[in-house]
């Protein structure tokens, strides 16, 4: 949410991702959407996402379920990638997918707090591809140097999906 944001109103900015962010302040009305979402960007945005709550349950959060991603999808002309992670959940995208396993070794977690916090994906495994596709990301588009992994799903990252 604030990288986009930040990209929006800063020219200096190249190059932005958005791991798994909303972009408005409620899910469903475009009337709250991040003025971001509405202009879109022209420069290299990555969006990757895991699941979306809604009232009727989760829905993907791409840019083909999620309305804010949508709205920024659709009025971006620069270079985008959409990927996803069915296995992942929002809490895959920080520190607790490694912390929270290490911790449930040690302590009595409450019952299901790491799938729901985390997803069922592998850890390191995800932490690999996060990493993976982060660095290719900024390799390409910082750097100049193409990197033939942002080009399509790679065997080596099974867990993620490109979106559209």
């Amino acid at each position: 949410m604030t990288t986009a944001e930040a990209m929006r109103v800063d020219r200096r900015i190249r190059a932005g991702v958005n791991l798994d962010g909303p972009l408005g302040y409620d899910w469903a009305d475009p009337e709250l959407l991040l003025p971001v979402a509405r202009t879109g960007l022209d420069r290299p945005f990555l969006q990757m996402g895991a699941w979306l709550a809604v009232p009727s349950g989760r829905l993907p959060h791409t840019h083909e379920h999620s309305p804010s991603w949508q709205a920024m999808w659709r009025n971006s002309t620069g270079w985008k990638r959409d990927l996803w992670t069915e296995a992942a959940e929002h809490h895959s995208f920080t520190d607790y997918q490694t912390v929270l396993p290490g911790l449930a070794q040690r302590l009595t977690l409450p019952e299901g707090l790491l799938s729901r916090m985390t997803g069922t994906v592998d850890p390191a495994r995800f932490t690999v591809s996060r990493r993976a596709y982060l660095t290719a990301f900024f390799d390409q588009h910082l750097r100049g140097r193409h990197q033939p992994l942002l080009d399509g799903p790679s065997p080596l990252h099974p867990d993620v999906r490109f979106i559209g």
